[in-house]
């Protein structure tokens, strides 16, 4: 079932609405760093649902204010350095975020490797056929013998 989109409150101001929504969002990735830094998976979890709503609203934020450039040109220099000050926070917090993800996936992927290396690395019994003269073959490459693929039975139904 799709979610819900967040609609703009219409009385608010849009840069107070970008300012507010960043700092949560960025807020709310710090804690994602945390989790990420203890391994808590389940921390990281539970924040997926709030992180998908205030990154949702995030962009909505962000379409309306570009739909509009003329609301860029009224907006006070105070309001500016806040913008810039939590977009600058909110780009940091992201670097992070970017990083410890990059850095779990890799930690997964020299798991997972590691795990089918030693499966691939398990003895597993030879198969045995038979040989020109309809004796039992000797297994695999033994012999010294260039490795070829062992023989194989092929029983005939007729």
């Amino acid at each position: 079932m799709p979610q819900p989109q967040p609609q703009p409150h219409p009385s608010r101001n849009p840069f107070e609405a970008l300012i507010e929504t960043a700092s949560r969002l960025s807020a709310l990735i710090e804690r994602e760093n945390e989790c990420l830094a203890k391994c808590d998976v389940a921390g990281v979890g539970a924040l997926h649902q709030e992180k998908e709503s205030l990154t949702r609203s995030y962009c909505l934020h962000v379409h309306e204010l570009k739909k509009e450039p003329a609301k860029l040109a009224v907006v006070t220099q105070v309001v500016r350095d806040e913008v810039k000050k939590v977009m600058n926070r909110f780009n940091d917090v992201c670097a992070i975020n970017e990083r410890r993800l990059q850095a779990v996936r890799e930690a997964n992927d020299r798991v997972m490797k590691v795990l089918i290396d030693a499966a691939s690395q398990q003895v597993m019994p030879r198969t045995v056929g038979y040989s020109r003269t309809g004796a039992v073959a000797k297994p695999y490459g033994s012999s010294g013998r260039v490795p070829v693929p062992p023989p194989v039975s092929v029983n005939r139904c007729l």
